[in-house]
Parts: structure tokens; C-alpha cells; sequence
């Protein structure tokens, strides 16, 4: 039952120092529902098909009371005491129970108009009336409302783009990048030295020019074999220093010319071959935080047979030339699929730079002016 009390006191029934009041409410007993004639803080009376063989009985009793919008029950201890066939009369055992502070409230907010549920007002239609005869109605917003809700406006647009833009960055990055295991490296553009037989380095001249010896091998059969520098340039050792033990086929020295070009040594896997020439190259990530992507060497072709390891050296092509500081350096690479021949990594890089101009450019300005207007 939907009962909106007026702003009116409510009617009081005959009764002691607690007069009963004419609320509206229901009274379950037994699980038998009887409706409320008049209700105290000590006595409640209902009217329904009463049965006598519980007069004079306690009762766990359930008041209800039926609002606008919410259901209020409470359960006091009571006496029941039948009247006649349709009226009883509950005499609450403790009037001063856990339900007291709950029934004083709903009592008092009805006498005075206000409805009311767990320490929260809701007040009727005739007591939200405005003052001196107000129509209520609300005013067409002002200038300064409309430009404010429009800046929101724009600053959840510019907040979403941005969402919506790293949301799709994360996505690729889960389900279309493949990170290298193997690193790669920073070294000058030219040629690796490997190890001929398996033994030890017993001399290494990393100053050596052309045609003079670079390194002294003592194989396992001993001989002693003498590599000469090939060209006029830079070797730098891989790894390797004297009393070092190799292996055959071990690189040992990089050499290049003194202007070489900086390049990515990498041992990419044989089952990612196709999708780095598909995709163009791999993007490559340096310790310092630069970001580029290499592609593969001009002519490159995949080797017949690979190692045990599964995995094919080759030299990396950076897009960007790389400074002198970097040789050596160790590089993060991975592959990245194009879903849907859509760059996702460049238009989430060009979404996000869109965005923050669009924030920086026209959104903050226009907060900005709307701020301090409204403080002067």
C-alpha cells in the first residue's frame, strides 16, 4: 500500500499517556497479515480475521509500513489480545527495544508530513514547494551555465578519445605483438670474425690494421692458427678476451670501416622470419628509452639450415641513424602484426597526439577563462 501522509497533524485515537496515531502501516502475526487501526510507541492496533487461540500469546510481530518509493519493517516483541472476531490489540513487551529509535521516527516524520527511511528524509510533494508561492519550475540556463556544459562536455570527449586510444594500444600490444627472447645489439655495419676450430685465444691486437695479425687461436689439435685483420678499420672483440675458450663458429670480433654505419646484430627465430619481412622489420627499444624500427639488410636471404637453437643471425637496418654512444648496447626487439592492414601502433600514437593537442589547445584555455570568471 502507497500512503503520502499531507502536511496536516495526523489524526490521533483514543488511548492513555501514548495516544494511538491513524498511520497506515501492516501487522503480520503468525504470517497472517491484519491492517493497522492505530499505532504508539507502546500498543498497536489492527483489524482483520482474527483467531482467538492466540490471545494473550507473545508474538514476534512485523510491522510495515508501505511509502513512496521504499518499505520500512520493523519486529518487536508483543501481547496479542483479541478484542472480537476483526480486532485486536498488541501490547509491544519491550516499548523501548532495538526498535524504538526506528518507530519514534516514523511516528514523529508523519505527524509533521515528513516520510523518512534509515536516517534519511524524503519529503512529501506539498512540503518540496518553494517558497513565497514559487512556481518551481527551473530558469533557462545562463550563458555562463551553457559554456560551462559545454566545456565538460568537450573535456569527457577529449578524455574518451584518449581512453578509447590506449585501450586499442593495450590490445595490440596483447594480441598482435611477439617479443624477441634473444636481444639484440648495437654494432658498426661490416663483418663478423668466427672462430675456425674450437681452442683458446692466445693473442688478440684490437688495434691491428690490415693484413696484420688480429688473434692467435690454439686449437684442440695443437696448432696454433693467426688471423689477420681483413681491412683497414675497427675490431671490436664479441665477447672475447685472451684465455678465452671458443668454440667453432663462435663469433669473435666485429669489424668494420672507421665510418660504418651503427646496425642491430640479431638472432631472430626461424618461425618469425616471415612475419618480419611481411611486417617490414622489427621494432627495436635501446636501454635508454630510444624507440625505432630496423629492418632487414638489403639482400638478406634465410638460411637452408639452422643451428640447434633454431635461431638466424642477421644485421637489423635502423630507420634512424644511431649515435656513436650506442655501440654495444644491448636492444629489446619484438614483432608487431598489422590486424586488419591497419598500423595500429602509429594511429593509437597519432590518436593519443591528437587528443593531448586537443585538450591542450582548446579545452584548457576555454576551463581556464570559465574558472577565473567565475571567481571574480
Amino acid at each position: 500500500m502507497t500512503h503520502a501522509p499531507d502536511t496536516s497533524p495526523a489524526p490521533l485515537s483514543a488511548g492513555n499517556e501514548h495516544p494511538l496515531i491513524d498511520i497506515p502501516f501492516t501487522a503480520v502475526i503468525d504470517g497472517r497479515r491484519y491492517s493497522g487501526g492505530g499505532l504508539s510507541m507502546t500498543t498497536a492496533q489492527v483489524t482483520g480475521l482474527i483467531d482467538r487461540g492466540i490471545d494473550g500469546t507473545q508474538n514476534i510481530v512485523r510491522l510495515i509500513f508501505d511509502f513512496p518509493g521504499f518499505q520500512l519493517a520493523l519486529s518487536p516483541a508483543a501481547q496479542v489480545r483479541v478484542i472480537d472476531d476483526n480486532t485486536g490489540v498488541l501490547v509491544f513487551s519491550e516499548p523501548t527495544g532495538d526498535h524504538s529509535a526506528q518507530l519514534r521516527q516514523v511516528l514523529n516524520d508523519y505527524i509533521s508530513g515528513d516520510l523518512t527511511s534509515s536516517g534519511r528524509l524524503i519529503r512529501s510533494g506539498a512540503l518540496a514547494q518553494p517558497k513565497n508561492g514559487g512556481s518551481g519550475a527551473p530558469g533557462k540556463p545562463t550563458i555562463g551555465q551553457r559554456v560551462r556544459s559545454g566545456a565538460a562536455t568537450l573535456v569527457v570527449l577529449a578524455l574518451t578519445v584518449a581512453l578509447i586510444a590506449l585501450a586499442v594500444s593495450l590490445m595490440q600490444a596483447r594480441l598482435f605483438t611477439t617479443d624477441i627472447a634473444a636481444p639484440g645489439r648495437v654494432v658498426p655495419e661490416g663483418q663478423t670474425i668466427r672462430a675456425t676450430a674450437d681452442g683458446q685465444i692466445s693473442f688478440i691486437d684490437a688495434e691491428a690494421q690490415a693484413g696484420d695479425v688480429l688473434f692467435a687461436l690454439d686449437t684442440v689439435d695443437g696448432e696454433t692458427l693467426s688471423i689477420a685483420m681483413p681491412i683497414d678499420g675497427v675490431a671490436q672483440p664479441i665477447s672475447v678476451t685472451e684465455g678465452s675458450t671458443v668454440l667453432a663458429g663462435e663469433p669473435l670480433f666485429a669489424v668494420s670501416p672507421d665510418d660504418a654505419a651503427l646496425t642491430i646484430e640479431a638472432r631472430l627465430p626461424q618461425e618469425l622470419l616471415f612475419e618480419v619481412q611481411q611486417t617490414g622489420g622489427v621494432d627495436v627499444t635501446l636501454p635508454g628509452g630510444a624507440e625505432f624500427r630496423a629492418t632487414l639488410a638489403e639482400g638478406f636471404r634465410a638460411p637452408g639450415a639452422v643451428g640447434s637453437d633454431g635461431l638466424v643471425r642477421t644485421n637489423l637496418v635502423p630507420s634512424i641513424d644511431l649515435p656513436d654512444g650506442t655501440a654495444g648496447q644491448v636492444a629489446a626487439l619484438s614483432v608487431t602484426r598489422d590486424a586488419f592492414g591497419v598500423d595500429w601502433t602509429t594511429l593509437t600514437g597519432e590518436a593519443l597526439t591528437e587528443a593531448r593537442a586537443f585538450r591542450d589547445e582548446t579545452v584548457l584555455p576555454i576551463f581556464n577563462r570559465i574558472t577565473q570568471n567565475g571567481d571574480q
